[in-house]
């Protein structure tokens, strides 16, 4: 890329991973070896840069540990933020002894403790709350891209009236400010037990237990604490945000929704060739099981993922 697109003092800049964003991240470095994050938007995502830059105010005016806006030109293409470190939480608990990876967790809760401090008549309307409507289409991705497209097959007799229940049962529940991908990958152990958050342009209003669901059951969570101390982490974040009674009878059916709608995502990014999240889509998939005879899932929804 070329830095001179880029005001001073950068001066060199190394390309980032991407994931499922249309965004492109860079880091960049000057002369005296500091870092910082570039943001580039392609043409057909270049109004989102507004938005983004909106939602990173509306947080750290908030309380959120997001990353600083050092640079930004009114027009251009890219935004230049600052760096949180080449390691994110999930690296972080890894390196972490056993032993200590709960007291690591509990960091995490703040931000979502300052989320659930917000009335949601402040957020602005940047995204469309996660209603029944909006639930029950994220519910039509995993009909189409995990049962269709890579399983094959139609959906199973009485699975779409049993999606449709789901939605709307957890439309009813109690309703906070969601970051809305609240997972380990997009957090950032800091100093004096600070947490940064990343990825938080999709912020919006959204069942209470949706970013602790998040949290404790996807992507590395469930490989690096187990049963017990994701249980007693959700103990903690209850109290921490003053969540209303039943908070664990509703997180189990928002982990229902969310994982199946992750397996349509994950299977959507496999047939567009991204093979990188096949492991964590067949994990998700084993692992959501019980929670589905839990829930009162039709048989044949079970045994569709049991034969993966």
């Amino acid at each position: 890329m070329d830095t001179r697109q880029l005001p001073a003092p950068w001066v060199r800049e190394t390309p980032l991973a991407g994931d499922a964003s249309t965004r492109r991240y860079s880091r960049v470095w000057d002369s005296s070896g500091a870092t910082a994050i570039v943001v580039r938007y392609p043409e057909d995502v270049r109004w989102q840069i507004v938005r983004d830059l909106e939602t990173r105010s509306f947080c750290e005016c908030r309380g959120v540990r997001v990353p600083a806006l050092l640079a930004h030109r009114a027009g251009a293409d890219w935004a230049v933020v600052e760096d949180l470190g080449p390691a994110d939480a999930e690296l972080t608990l890894m390196a972490a002894p056993a032993g200590g990876r709960f007291d690591l967790m509990l960091h995490t809760l703040v931000p979502l403790a300052s989320l659930a401090s917000m009335a949601t008549s402040e957020l602005p309307g940047w995204n469309a709350p996660l209603d029944a409507a909006r639930l029950r289409w994220e519910l039509a991705g995993f009909e189409m891209w995990f049962l269709r497209h890579r399983c094959g097959v139609r959906p199973p007799a009485g699975v779409v009236d049993w999606l449709d229940g789901l939605a709307a049962e957890i439309d009813l529940h109690p309703k906070r400010i969601c970051h809305r991908d609240f997972h380990l990958n997009n957090l950032f152990f800091l100093a004096h037990g600070e947490v940064g958050v990343i990825d938080f342009q999709d912020i919006l209003v959204g069942p209470d237990t949706y970013d602790i669901v998040s949290l404790l059951n996807e992507r590395a969570t469930p490989d690096l604490l187990d049963a017990r101390i994701r249980k007693e982490v959700g103990s903690n974040w209850a109290e921490a945000t003053s969540a209303e009674p039943g908070w664990d009878l509703r997180a189990q059916r928002v982990r229902l929704q969310r994982a199946l709608k992750v397996l349509g995502t994950f299977a959507r990014f496999e047939a567009s060739g991204k093979t990188d999240y096949v492991g964590w889509m067949l994990g998700l998939a084993r692992a959501v099981v019980p929670d589905l005879e839990a829930g009162g899932a039709p048989p044949a929804l079970i045994d569709r993922l049991l034969d993966l």
